[in-house]
């Protein structure tokens, strides 16, 4: 399992944004959920529960979860990106 994935929402700028920070990054896996959650699966929602993102899928995107620790909005992800360049 990746240790590093980026939950994004489809029309959403700032995801495109953070999208566009880690486009040469390998090792931080991408998923994009559709933007309204009533639109989602009964994985992508068991899935966003597991990693213990669904509550803040709710009210923001996207969010970093590295190893359980979240990172949530453009801003501080980049802040993570910068701090922990790719080896």
């Amino acid at each position: 399992m990746n240790d590093k994935i980026l939950f994004s929402l489809e029309e959403c700028m700032k995801c495109e944004q953070t999208k566009q920070l880690i486009k040469d990054r390998d090792d931080i896996t991408v998923i994009t959920l559709p933007h309204n959650i009533s639109d989602w699966d009964e994985q992508q929602t068991n899935m966003t529960k597991e990693h213990m993102v669904f509550d803040e899928l709710l009210k923001t995107a996207p969010v970093l979860w590295v190893d359980g620790e979240k990172h949530l909005g453009y801003l501080r992800i980049r802040k993570w990106i910068q701090d922990n360049k790719q080896e």
